[in-house]
């Protein structure tokens, strides 16, 4: 494929680098490299929990800032056991002592990806007649039932 720039093709953040970079700045986000490297610095676990909304430093300081982050209900409790070792990797990110405190709100998250749920097993039909063959003691037609569920549930 030939193109008819004589540079050649170009990265598209080259372009919308200049669109979004005073959005950024307005929010204190470091020219967006904590959103767009996220889940390099805290992990995907970590990631897939929280995202960063922005950051505040004190008046005429660019270091000891504050992250606000929106975190899960659920990882909001991981996340204020684990502020200590965030902190350390998003200032060895940055270089230096960019932030000293973390601030959560809990909310959703937006995450990049959505893993949709595999679809259940088929059981064979060596897994169906040990299964049967497991439950036929049981006359309670109900809990027969309920057992043939679950039996299928583990099997899978």
């Amino acid at each position: 494929m030939k193109h008819n720039s004589k540079f050649g093709p170009a990265r598209l953040g080259l372009f919308t680098q200049g669109l979004v970079k005073p959005v950024f700045k307005n929010r204190g986000l470091m020219e967006g490299k904590i959103i767009t490297h996220w889940s390099q610095i805290v992990g995907e676990k970590f990631a897939q929990m929280s995202f960063a909304e922005k950051i505040t430093f004190p008046k005429g300081k660019r270091s000891e800032g504050t992250l606000h982050l929106n975190v899960t209900s659920s990882g909001a409790l991981l996340f204020q056991y684990a502020q200590d070792l965030i902190l350390e990797r998003i200032n060895t990110f940055f270089g230096y002592k960019a932030l000293s405190k973390i601030r959560m709100t809990h909310g959703l998250t937006f995450q990049s990806e959505t893993k949709m749920p595999s679809p259940p097993k088929i059981l064979s039909q060596e897994e169906k007649a040990w299964l049967e063959k497991q439950i036929e003691g049981v006359e309670d037609t109900e809990l027969r039932v309920n057992l043939q569920k679950l039996g299928e549930a583990v099997c899978r």
